[in-house]
């Protein structure tokens, strides 16, 4: 992005650098043009995304996981989630999660919206989906996981998340855009 005398126009890259990679997340610096024109630099998180499901049965209930979360040293209560890897499609790593983490399997799949979680430390876009034609399977849990399964009724989940002492950001996003999605006039 340069103007009409060649000059980078504020915010274009000027050069990007992976100071940490593993196979999720890349920690960056990128050199950029900041807003007065100067240069600037900008640490963030690379990372491909996430994927997230609100699994809802023809009864009207609805799924949440109990989650151990290493990093707050504490459970939280979420929709099935998971971080996607670099080239994945977000609807196919939101059936992969609810498959594993859940162990459900849906007919019937509706994206519901995207939103960025951590705006200023990372690139992240996360990406909710509504599961419905629901079918009970097995979880496949990964050696890192402790999560289990907790049917109820939509409203409760709706408590649940909203009222734990810690929430998790991106289930009471997802509550949002179902919401959204369902003042437009859709119906569960």
């Amino acid at each position: 992005m340069t103007d009409a005398d060649g000059k980078p126009q504020p915010f274009a890259r000027l050069s990007r650098e992976v100071l940490v990679a593993n196979p999720w997340h890349r920690y960056c610096r990128d050199r950029y043009v900041q807003a007065d024109g100067s240069e600037g630099q900008y640490f963030y998180v690379d990372m491909a995304g996430s994927s997230a499901t609100i699994p809802v049965f023809a009864d009207g209930s609805t799924v949440l996981v109990h989650v151990h979360r290493y990093l707050l040293g504490c459970d939280l209560w979420e929709f099935p989630i998971g971080g996607m890897a670099p080239g994945e499609e977000p609807l196919a790593v939101a059936k992969k999660e609810l498959a594993e983490e859940a162990g459900l399997a849906a007919g019937e799949w509706t994206k519901l919206g995207a939103f960025a979680p951590y705006k200023g430390v990372s690139n992240e876009v996360t990406h909710f989906f509504l599961a419905r034609d629901l079918v009970e399977r097995a979880q496949h849990l990964e050696a890192s996981e402790r999560i289990t399964v907790h049917r109820m009724p939509l409203a409760e989940a709706r408590r649940v998340l909203v009222g734990q002492p810690l929430g998790d950001g991106q289930s009471m996003a997802g509550l949002l855009l179902l919401e959204r999605w369902l003042a437009e006039g859709n119906t569960l």
